[in-house]
């Protein structure tokens, strides 16, 4: 039995989402956001190799030309490292826009979907209104039917009769 670890488990699965990525016919999946790492690597050894052969070239017409880009070298590297940086930066920027973009335009059905249950909730709200405006009517009726049955009782003693038969 091999136990996996967090790590390697991750890396199995990154590993098994990229190769289901590149047999993707419909680009459902973009593989970009995966393998720009990869191309950010291969980027900075392009740029490296490139300073390298133009020190090469630059000591081969001469020495002192060699020295003199030798010495800038560092700082084209700087400023191009910098720059590539930059630039996949705003790739990545302008793929997450892409994905909320995408997600914005999910937003009209849902409203839709919230609307209809909303109608529907509302529609019950009714019903409960109807309800309690039939309820809010009997206990008038019987409020008013009191009202009329109190004089009634206490003009014939009823009141005084029923409290004393309970005893």
């Amino acid at each position: 039995m091999s136990a996996q670890t967090p790590a390697t488990s991750g890396f199995v699965r990154g590993f098994h989402n990229f190769g289901k990525g590149l047999i993707d016919f419909r680009f459902n999946q973009y593989l970009s956001m995966q393998l720009l790492p990869v191309f950010y690597a291969l980027l900075l050894l392009g740029i490296l190799g490139f300073f390298v052969a133009l020190n090469a070239v630059a000591f081969w017409f001469s020495s002192l030309v060699g020295l003199a880009t030798l010495a800038i070298t560092p700082f084209g590297l700087l400023i191009a490292f910098a720059v590539t940086r930059a630039a996949l930066e705003f790739l990545v920027m302008a793929y997450r826009i892409m994905e909320t973009v995408q997600r914005m335009d999910r937003i009209p059905q849902q409203v839709d979907n919230l609307n209809s249950k909303v109608d529907g909730i509302s529609e019950h709200v009714h019903s409960f209104e109807i309800q309690i405006g039939q309820i809010q009517r009997q206990v008038d009726d019987v409020t008013h039917s009191i009202a009329f049955l109190k004089p009634i009782s206490v003009i014939g003693g009823l009141p005084g009769k029923l409290f004393r038969g309970r005893k």
